[in-house]
C-alpha cells in the first residue's frame, strides 16, 4: 500500500506495511491504530533540547552500568519508533527514550522502555499531554517525562509514573530551572541525576 500526505488513507495498515514505507514518510509520521499521523512541527531548539536530555540520560545510564559491573544494560535513543502494540498497530516516536539493551535487529517495543520523554512545544502540547500520555500508560511504560524549554534550554521537567502495571500515570513532581542547579535526582528506574546546565541549548564550555 502506498500512502502519502496528498491522499486520504483508505484503510488501516499493518505494522509490516508501515515498516515497508519510505524512510522520509516514516520519519515524519507515527502510527496510531493503523493510521499514519503526521508528526508535529519541531524547531531546532526543540530538537536540541531532546538531544541534550537524551545525552544526559545516557551518561547516567553509563554510570549505573559501570557501578553495576555488567549486571544491567541500558541504551538511549531519540526519535525512534517504539511499537506500543500490534493490534491495531500503534507506534510513537518519543523525543528521548531510555530502554533496556536489545540486538540491532530486534524492534524496540514498550516492554523494553523504562523512560519516555516528550519535549513540549506549541504544536505538540495537547498531543503529548493527552494522547501520548494515555498511549504510553496503556502500553505499560513505567516513567513519562514532559520537558518544556525556552531560548536557554530545558525550563521545566514534569515526571509521571505508573502506580501499577498499567495507567493512568500519577504525577510525581515538577521541577523548574529557577529552583536550583539540579534538574532531576531520582533512584527509579536507576539512580539519575541531571543538572540544568547540561540541558542548555548552547553546548557546555
Amino acid at each position: 500500500m502506498t500512502v502519502s500526505w496528498n491522499t486520504t488513507q483508505p484503510a488501516p495498515i499493518s505494522w509490516e506495511e508501515f515498516l515497508g514505507l519510505g524512510v522520509e514518510l516514516r520519519r515524519e509520521s507515527e502510527l496510531v491504530d493503523g493510521y499514519l499521523v503526521p508528526r508535529e512541527q519541531r524547531s531546532r531548539n526543540h530538537q536540541k533540547v531532546g538531544a541534550r536530555v537524551s545525552n544526559a540520560l545516557e551518561r547516567a545510564a553509563v554510570v549505573e552500568m559501570r557501578r553495576d559491573g555488567g549486571g544491567s544494560c541500558y541504551e538511549t535513543n531519540t526519535e525512534v519508533d517504539v511499537l506500543l502494540w500490534e493490534v491495531p498497530p500503534t507506534a510513537r516516536k518519543p523525543d528521548a527514550v531510555v530502554h533496556r539493551c536489545l540486538p540491532d535487529y530486534e524492534q524496540l517495543t514498550a516492554a523494553h522502555c523504562l523512560i519516555v520523554v516528550e519535549v513540549l512545544s506549541t504544536w505538540s502540547a495537547r498531543r503529548d499531554r493527552v494522547h501520548k500520555m494515555s498511549d504510553y500508560a496503556d502500553a505499560g511504560i513505567p516513567h513519562y517525562w514532559l520537558v518544556s524549554f525556552d531560548k536557554v534550554g530545558a525550563l521545566t521537567i514534569e515526571r509521571y509514573a505508573l502506580s501499577g502495571a498499567a495507567g493512568p500515570y500519577t504525577h510525581i513532581g515538577t521541577v523548574h530551572r529557577d529552583m536550583g542547579p539540579v534538574a532531576v535526582d531520582v533512584s527509579d528506574p536507576f539512580p539519575i541525576e541531571l543538572v540544568w546546565r547540561d540541558l542548555e541549548i548552547a553546548p557546555p564550555d
